[in-house]
């Protein structure tokens, strides 16, 4: 089945999250080496936020 959902580009909530978490952490990485250091400060935060639902979120389905 999981050929079928990539296959379309299906993708579970908590995959998404992962895709964003990569994806804010890179935005991250390239502001701090531009030395934007506020902005990579902003984007690790967010990062941060995102990381501690998607552990949350696994909780959760473990608990099920």
């Amino acid at each position: 089945m999981n050929w079928f959902r990539k296959l379309f580009g299906l993708k579970s909530p908590i995959e998404k999250k992962k895709e964003k978490l990569a994806s804010l952490r890179e935005k991250a990485f390239q502001a701090q080496r531009n030395g934007d250091l506020r902005m990579a400060g902003k984007y690790l935060h967010e990062a941060e936020i995102l990381e501690t639902s998607i552990i949350e979120s696994g909780e959760q389905s473990d608990e099920r």
